[in-house]
């Protein structure tokens, strides 16, 4: 098992969609965030970020033994600039910031948050766009 896993971190690691070595010519103040998404685009995306949170998230964090709570652990997220091509596949992605309980998230974690993007084919309305999204939450504490 424990070479089936080093296996597709190798893979993924050495993958270079996943690379976060991309020349991003655009202003970090160029860039829409998820919540300034308008009509189908915020629908979408809100769907898709949702079904991520239900299938992916739970399952990511149980899988490395990650739990929130207020007295220790806040948060745990991955803020990305995802940029979506013509035929809906997500091209690359640009690691904005991550906080795994006030720590940056390791290589491993990152592509498990971003394993299943890389898969998806994007719908019509965030086709040729790139956005920043915020893959995971925090607690009110």
């Amino acid at each position: 098992m424990k070479k089936i896993i080093l296996f597709f971190f190798i893979s993924f690691s050495s993958c270079p969609l996943l690379s976060q070595e991309i020349i991003d010519t655009t202003k970090s103040s160029d860039v829409l965030k998820y919540y300034e998404l308008k009509g189908e685009a915020w629908k979408d995306w809100n769907a898709i970020s949702q079904n991520w949170m239900k299938n992916e998230y739970h399952k990511i964090l149980k899988e490395n033994k990650l739990k929130m709570t207020c007295s220790g652990c806040e948060y745990i997220y991955l803020d990305v600039v995802l940029n979506i091509d013509s035929t809906g596949k997500m091209t690359y992605y640009k690691l904005i910031n991550s906080n795994k309980c006030s720590e940056k998230f390791s290589k491993k974690l990152e592509i498990q948050f971003m394993k299943s993007f890389f898969n998806l084919k994007f719908p019509d309305s965030l086709k040729n766009m790139y956005f920043e999204a915020r893959l995971g939450t925090g607690l009110k504490c």
